[in-house]
């Protein structure tokens, strides 16, 4: 347990020095700004556009409220989930070129912890980043309308969560036995690629993990489902982190 500690510390300590941990922070940040900023001053943007210029003609008809600040944060979500992908992508991998991971594994450590290790950092990573990109949304929502008015705004965020510790499974999975980043991103992509063909049918997308990524619809009053794909993509995620640790064992470092 002592070499785990130790090594998650490594992980963190990595993080922050290499500034991902500072990076994905001001994103996430910047995002959860930007979300209600967005919505309250796009209606006033198209109202100047069109005193502007006589030929742009705009309607608004409805008042902003929360519900479209939440709207730009299940927008914007998915491509902070992008950009942590893609910065964390080399966390086995940059490992593997420099020998630092030899290093470790000679003086006595666990393959086994090494995998823990790096799936526990990542989803600390993005679990503070993605409430934080939350937290601020919310903040700034219940102060300029009123985040009551919102329908199962909390497990819809959930169900976000899980799907971002989805990718992480993926991330994962394929760095155990993928030597370069570029690599991984490009395997996690054709996975989400896959998922996103399979969706287009009707009976089976609403049992995909990445059918998850709708949970923004609860916001609106929509019945979602949400039961079976949350189902699958824990058992996905089970399978992958269950594979991942003899295929890492087994590797030649």
């Amino acid at each position: 347990m002592r070499q785990l500690r130790a090594f998650i510390k490594k992980e963190f300590t990595e993080q922050y020095r290499s500034g991902k941990l500072i990076i994905l922070g001001m994103i996430f940040l910047l995002f959860g700004i930007m979300n209600p900023a967005m919505a309250k001053l796009t209606p006033k943007l198209l109202e100047y556009l069109s005193k502007q210029d006589a030929s742009v003609v705009v309607s608004i008809n409805k008042e902003v409220t929360a519900l479209d600040s939440w709207d730009q944060f299940f927008k914007n979500i998915s491509t902070a989930l992008i950009v942590f992908v893609i910065m964390q992508s080399g966390i086995f991998t940059k490992e593997y070129s420099s020998g630092t991971l030899l290093l470790s594994l000679t003086k006595g450590l666990e393959r086994r912890k090494v995998v823990i290790a790096k799936l526990f950092t990542l989803c600390a990573v993005w679990t503070l980043c993605f409430w934080l990109c939350f937290g601020v949304t919310y903040g700034y929502n219940q102060y300029f309308w009123d985040n009551s008015a919102v329908p199962d705004l909390l497990t819809a965020a959930l169900m976000w969560w899980v799907y971002g510790v989805f990718y992480i499974a993926l991330i994962v999975f394929f760095s155990t036995f993928l030597s370069a980043a570029t690599a991984v991103i490009a395997c996690v992509g054709a996975i989400y690629l896959s998922y996103d063909l399979l969706g287009l049918i009707p009976k089976v997308g609403k049992y995909l993990p990445t059918y998850l990524s709708s949970a923004g619809d609860l916001t609106h009053g929509k019945e979602l489902s949400l039961t079976a794909p949350l189902i699958a993509a824990v058992a996905v995620m089970i399978l992958l982190i269950a594979a991942s640790i003899p295929i890492f064992n087994k590797r030649s470092i």
